[in-house]
């Protein structure tokens, strides 16, 4: 019999349902590993189940389908690094924290994640397919997401908003292309020498376009109530 367990006051959880969370959360695991190993194609529904050291059948119990499984793990990636860029965007705006702390954590929590390679394999190979409408549609919504943060995270340096947009799609490019590059060929002293020159360039961009800005208007001085004689 399966225990139930108490969730918050007046909610339950049953035994059952914990444990298809785990296994769920398993099988995305094991779905992302496997892409950024062997690709998308070669990511079939037996070689994922034999990966997560499950049986085909219980995988299918929780994913009727291949499609199902690779689609919710994309969802599962875009929410999880939505909220990781949310906590940078909030810790950049108290000042908490620094461009350089906000540019390596993007990098090391987000980017260097096997679930962004498996993203891109998949909006690549399985374009005109439903998944790779499916996983277009969610990173063109997390790098929506990305440049709304942001604009948040970088409010305090004074630069407009439309060329903050500019900043983060330079930050988010260079991010993506060096975790390509790394998964062909893993360079840790490379990596570590195009992040601190990204960095920089985000330094002097900001400074560039601060200056750039044009000077607030001064708010007009009040009239006198009372004529001069």
């Amino acid at each position: 019999m399966e225990t139930i367990l108490l969730r918050q006051e007046g909610e339950t959880v049953d035994g059952r349902e914990l444990k298809g969370v785990a296994m769920r959360a398993r099988l995305r695991a094991a779905t992302e590993e496997l892409i950024a190993e062997v690709g998308v194609n070669a990511a079939s529904a037996a070689a994922i189940a034999q990966k997560c050291g499950v049986s085909r059948g219980a995988m299918l119990h929780h994913y009727p389908t291949r499609d199902e499984l690779i689609i919710d793990t994309a969802a599962h990636f875009w929410r999880r690094a939505r909220d990781i860029v949310a906590t940078l965007a909030d810790d950049m705006s108290a000042g908490r924290t620094d461009v350089a702390t906000f540019v390596d954590r993007l990098y090391e929590d987000v980017f260097r994640a096997n679930a962004l390679v498996t993203m891109l394999d998949l909006m690549v190979s399985g374009r005109d397919t439903r998944v790779g409408e499916a996983v277009n549609e969610i990173l063109t919504d997390l790098f929506r997401s990305y440049e709304d943060l942001g604009v948040k995270a970088f409010d305090v340096s004074g630069v407009p908003p439309e060329r903050i947009h500019v900043v983060i799609t330079l930050i988010v490019s260079t991010l993506r292309g060096l975790r390509i590059q790394d998964n062909i060929h893993r360079d840790e002293a490379r990596v570590r020498d195009v992040l601190t020159m990204l960095v920089d360039a985000v330094h002097v961009i900001l400074d560039r376009e601060r200056a750039a800005a044009p000077a607030a208007t001064p708010a007009p001085r009040a009239r006198s109530a009372r004529r001069r004689s």
